[in-house]
């Protein structure tokens, strides 16, 4: 009996690291979404290589996210990200609106749209730490006319059902959950094919 408790363990152990390491690791979060009817495979889906195009130079789009001084503590790293997720987001909500209501790309935004807030909430947590003028900064950043369309989008989407807080399970973005919890409950307003 000592044998099967400790065999237990070291599979529950093994089963546990593979899935912390494919989330925190290889940040496959997409795995870890709620399935049912209105999500598919996030890995299947094709708005990200409809999207590619919006990624190859997104430094040439003056839309994106850009630095309004020089006086700041953005790493640039992050500046590229937040530049790279808002051109991707961007392109999956607003050039192709739609694309949400494919089940597979479906799950693939919802991904993305957590990684955008994480991503949001990651540079206004470290912003903090240097002050107000630094959260002003990031808030500039963040605030470009490509992000406010991102913001419009998401609005469309959730006041008309296309997306709802059980797509997103237990991970809903805190920027998300006045707009979701308004909306609740809104039919789905996708096309049927």
């Amino acid at each position: 009996m000592d044998f099967l408790k400790r065999a237990a363990f070291v599979l529950g152990g093994i089963f546990l690291g593979i899935n912390l390491i494919n989330y925190f690791v290889m940040g496959h979060t997409g795995d870890y979404l709620p399935g049912g009817e209105r999500m598919g495979e996030w890995r299947a889906a094709k708005i990200r290589e409809a999207c590619y195009p919006a990624l190859e130079s997104p430094e040439r789009d003056g839309l994106l996210p850009k630095l309004s001084t020089d006086t700041h503590r953005v790493d640039w790293r992050d500046l590229d990200r937040a530049r790279d997720m808002t051109a991707a987001l961007n392109c999956y909500l607003v050039t192709h609106p739609n694309a949400v209501c494919e089940r597979n790309n479906r799950a693939y935004i919802v991904d993305y749209i957590n990684r955008y807030f994480a991503k949001f909430d990651e540079m206004m947590n470290t912003a903090k730490r240097y002050g107000e003028a630094e959260m002003s900064t990031v808030r500039k950043l963040w605030d470009s006319p490509r992000n406010r369309a991102i913001n419009a989008a998401l609005l469309q989407d959730t006041s008309s059902g296309r997306l709802i807080k059980a797509d997103f399970g237990w991970s809903v973005p805190t920027a998300m959950k006045p707009m979701l919890d308004r909306y609740n409950g809104t039919n789905d307003n996708c096309p049927k094919a």
